[in-house]
């Protein structure tokens, strides 16, 4: 006992050491040993799946359209991700028009359920010491929406 009254200043930082390393513990054990539930938790817990046969339908039914080159659509989680390629003559609204359409291909249900983004670039090729007027549109639509959203254009 005398020993820790002489070394007050050394056994409160003890003490206090050991109560960090034991809050240390807890907290690396929560993150090893978790639950397993995945990246997204619960969040996709009752959302509508999305067959892989739909979105070759989709991506087929874009790049069957004269202004489309080439088009590829994944899904991330609860956002489905459409990109495609369009033509050197496509105007904006007509790449905005294709992307909307290409919602039609979808159920209620999945449209109801997922978040779309779209982006569409537009292939031109720049000569040298000309200015690149190609384009690139971002759109998205949430579900609580009617119509997609558009940025740039």
């Amino acid at each position: 006992m005398n020993v820790i009254r002489r070394h007050k200043g050394l056994a409160i930082v003890g003490g206090l050491s050991l109560i960090l390393l034991v809050i240390l513990l807890i907290i690396f054990s929560r993150m090893i040993f978790s639950t397993g539930k995945g990246e997204y938790g619960d969040r996709l817990n009752g959302i509508v799946q999305v067959k892989e046969s739909l979105l070759s339908e989709v991506k087929e039914s874009l790049e069957s359209q004269d202004q489309v080159e080439k088009a590829s659509i994944r899904i991330q989680g609860k956002i489905i991700y459409t990109t495609f390629y369009v033509t050197a003559n496509t105007s904006k609204d007509k790449a905005k028009e294709i992307a909307s359409k290409s919602l039609e291909k979808y159920s209620e249900e999945i449209v109801n359920d997922y978040d779309f983004e779209f982006l569409i670039h537009q292939n031109l090729e720049v000569k040298e010491n000309e200015e690149d007027k190609s384009y690139t549109i971002a759109g998205t639509k949430h579900p609580n929406k009617e119509k997609i959203s558009w940025t740039r254009g």
